[in-house]
């Protein structure tokens, strides 16, 4: 029996998810399914985007060329993330989680294995100066990754920072087919099946699709769904606001996304062409909204955050993207990581017109997976701070998932990663961020041992030398920026 095809989505809430939505769909839906979009008011993009590298692939698949998209967005490279302020570690207490690996295997043992056991003969330097990506963004330089597998260049990767606003106005011209108007929503009506028979416009515009998406910021059409109900994840993770100004440029910004624990919660700096986006998160109970503009100067934004997700995200009809879906502090520095895995995952189990019950329980089982997964990622690094401050103090006493639990501690015991289904950060990512953060394994793998220590130790200050020596040679990020004009 052959099933109806989708006829008509409709996108309620515009912003990022909803443009990044629009613009997959028009791509992979038939000409003839009208898509919708209704841009709500406070769906409005604000601040700035700090992503991951895989976006990138996102977008080639939109047909967005990079050079327009940095034009529209104001963007800058990024080729990580800098931590300070955590723990005290390190030099000057921070660290770098670049996006290269971290040296090299050898004699078929993983690199930090090596370096752990070299590390315990004398100085070997910061973990994170064996990936180029992390030297070259402390040097404040960017050069793209090489095709040649022979040149240390291969082993970058880069993100992007991205004005929000502009980000959005790049996303739109992907989505041409797609109908767009403002409009506030007025109600949401369910048929007796549970699922949505229409929403209605404060315009008294009634809209009617076979798939409704929810792009709100506060979920207004999941919520209503049955099994719509919020799962609240606040206790290890304490924010619950962000205050966001932008602030002047720099002459030459670093290509990396900079983090600082402070007592009020953390703060973020994104570079972008003419002038950095700064975002202060803390804690509404704590740190009043006053407080937090004067700590960014007397000018701020404030934004509210509810750290959690959907107990279901796709329910009948009604299908909730971005933070109607899920919530989570911005401490990865993987801004619409979630976004895309949704899209990405609705066109693989694209429903039908009548719908596709099966399709909707695998969704929301993948993306419950890897929610959870990135929120143990943040709520890592407030369990790993050594902070006195009554906030880090109260995110340390939450217990920790069973999950994040025995990945931590199969790292602290001989430095393995454990990496479950659907983790949004590969297992580099977690030894650059365990590392980072203090945790140090007590033993290393015994198979590093077969290598000579002589011979590992050349081979780790050749590895350091080289790394050093070309990222001294990429030109400066604000040159690089110049040539992407």
């Amino acid at each position: 029996m052959s099933l109806a095809a989708l006829n008509s989505v409709a996108i309620l809430g515009g912003g990022v998810a909803g443009w990044m939505t629009a613009g997959a769909l028009a791509r992979a839906l038939p000409a003839d399914c009208t898509i919708q979009v209704v841009e709500t008011a406070d769906s409005a993009p604000r601040g700035a985007l700090s992503t991951l590298p895989a976006l990138r692939t996102f977008h080639g698949l939109l047909g967005l060329d990079e050079a327009v998209l940095m034009r529209a967005a104001r963007g800058t490279f990024k080729l990580g993330a800098r931590y300070s302020g955590w723990t005290g570690s390190g030099q000057n207490g921070d660290h770098v989680e670049g996006f290269s690996d971290a040296g090299a295997n050898l004699d078929g043992v993983a690199f930090h294995h090596h370096w752990l056991r070299a590390r315990e003969r004398g100085d070997v330097g910061r973990y994170e100066d064996y990936s180029l990506a992390a030297v070259a963004g402390r040097l404040g330089r960017f050069a793209p990754p090489s095709e040649d597998p022979r040149s240390v260049l291969s082993t970058l990767s880069y993100g992007l920072h991205l004005d929000a606003a502009g980000y959005v106005a790049a996303l739109r011209s992907t989505a041409g087919r797609a109908e767009a108007r403002s409009g506030e929503i007025a109600e949401v009506a369910l048929a007796p099946d549970g699922r949505i028979a229409a929403v209605t416009l404060a315009d008294g515009e009634r809209i009617v699709a076979d798939l409704f998406i929810d792009a709100t910021p506060d979920g207004r059409l999941i919520a209503a769904m049955p099994d719509g109900a919020w799962i609240d994840e606040s206790a290890a993770l304490a924010c619950d606001r962000l205050a966001l100004r932008e602030v002047a440029p720099r002459a030459n910004p670093p290509p990396l996304t900079e983090f600082e624990a402070v007592a009020e919660g953390w703060l973020r700096r994104v570079p972008l062409r003419g002038g950095d986006a700064v975002t202060l998160a803390y804690a509404s109970g704590q740190t009043s909204d006053d407080a937090a503009r004067d700590i960014l100067g007397g000018e701020a934004t404030i934004v509210s955050l509810r750290n959690g997700r959907r107990r279901r995200v796709w329910s009948g009809n009604c299908l909730a993207i971005g933070p109607a879906a899920s919530q989570l502090e911005p401490l990865n520095g993987d801004d619409a990581r979630a976004i895309q895995s949704g899209v990405g995952r609705l066109i693989a189990l694209l429903p039908t017109a009548e719908g596709s019950p099966l399709a909707a329980m695998e969704y929301n089982r993948l993306m419950a997976e890897e929610q959870e997964r990135a929120r143990d990622m943040a709520v890592f690094r407030y369990a790993a701070a050594a902070r006195t401050d009554p906030l880090w103090v109260q995110a340390r006493r939450a217990p920790p998932s069973a999950a994040l639990a025995y990945k931590q501690a199969q790292f602290e015991s001989r430095g393995r990663v454990v990496l479950y289904d659907e983790e949004s950060f590969v297992e580099g990512a977690w030894v650059g961020a365990f590392l980072g953060h203090g945790i140090t394994p007590r033993r290393h793998d015994r198979l590093a041992d077969r290598l000579p220590a002589d011979q590992a130790d050349a081979a780790l200050a050749r590895l350091r030398g080289l790394i050093r020596q070309a990222a001294q040679a990429m030109p400066l990020h604000a040159d690089a920026l110049k040539d992407r004009p």
